[in-house]
């Protein structure tokens, strides 16, 4: 049975494709895990003013057989560890914060992204986007805003170790390129939210052209996992006052690193070739 921690992050991942009801019941649960295992369906349903059939689609939804499993994968949960809410300028950064608690916050949000990231990675998906890179003639990575980092963070990584591929933020290009893509291709989408229209509108077009299409994203049964034949997701949670922010690009890169590692690995001998050779290229550029 999944363990509470993934379950959670799970159904976090899951919440932007819930309708309101849905979304309601996740919400709560997330808020208040600790209570379900107190509560009957109807107790649930009445809390978050729902039928008692929303409950069981909610759960169905997640993919549980029964409310009760639902209530002992939430049963070694505490009251200490709930979620807390309230209003933050940048991940858990509130008003009234010391620059210390500003340094903790900051450096504590990456480590748990990471972590968190870390307990939901699924090895065979990341297999299968190192062979799709690996075998690719062309590959393509779109990304817009914050994820536009991590598109170039990757061109830089593939690039050191022989694989030529293009990054594009602009939505024409984006457009006009994986259009072109076929089935000799992989194209890689990096949208934190899934729902960016330029990244999703690129993948959808190179998944149409026949190339494997690869999606780094934190939510699940969104717009980019749709046109993705390769699902990579990252667990991240922005906050409502700063969307994007750097806690999600950090947990975009260690996918890509991972993946880049790997790429490396399958070829050691050729990667550490190459590698030496363009370290030493940026040596003798040097005045």
């Amino acid at each position: 049975m999944e363990n509470t921690a993934i379950f959670l992050l799970r159904v976090r991942g899951l919440v932007p494709s819930f309708n309101p009801k849905l979304k309601k019941i996740a919400e709560y649960i997330l808020a208040q895990p600790h209570l379900i295992k107190m509560q009957r369906i109807g107790d649930l349903a009445r809390t978050c003013e729902v039928a008692d059939s929303t409950v069981t689609r909610f759960v169905k939804a997640v993919n549980l057989k029964s409310f009760q499993e639902l209530k002992i994968i939430l049963a070694g949960i505490t009251a200490e560890e709930k979620a807390e809410k309230g209003e933050f300028v940048y991940e858990d950064v509130s008003k009234g914060d010391s620059l210390a608690g500003i340094v903790e916050k900051i450096f504590q949000s990456g480590v748990k992204a990471l972590q968190d990231t870390k307990k939901i990675l699924d090895e065979e998906k990341i297999e299968r986007a190192v062979s799709a890179i690996e075998s690719a003639r062309n590959i393509d990575i779109y990304g817009a805003g914050g994820s536009f980092v991590a598109a170039e963070n990757a061109r830089l990584r593939f690039y050191r170790i022989g694989k030529r591929c293009q990054i594009y933020n602009d939505p024409n290009q984006q457009a006009v390129s994986a259009s072109l893509l076929t089935q000799k291709d992989t194209a890689i989408g990096i949208c934190n939210s899934g729902r960016t229209v330029s990244t999703v509108n690129a993948l959808k077009r190179a998944k149409g052209g026949g190339a494997t299409t690869i999606c780094i994203t934190s939510y699940d049964q969104t717009p980019i996992t749709e046109h993705a034949d390769i699902r990579l997701f990252t667990s991240t949670q922005d906050s409502s006052f700063f969307q994007e922010s750097m806690v999600s690009r950090i947990a975009q890169m260690f996918i890509i690193d991972i993946i880049y590692a790997r790429l490396a690995v399958k070829s050691f001998s050729t990667s550490v070739k190459m590698i030496e050779m363009s370290a030493g290229s940026l040596r003798n550029a040097l005045p």
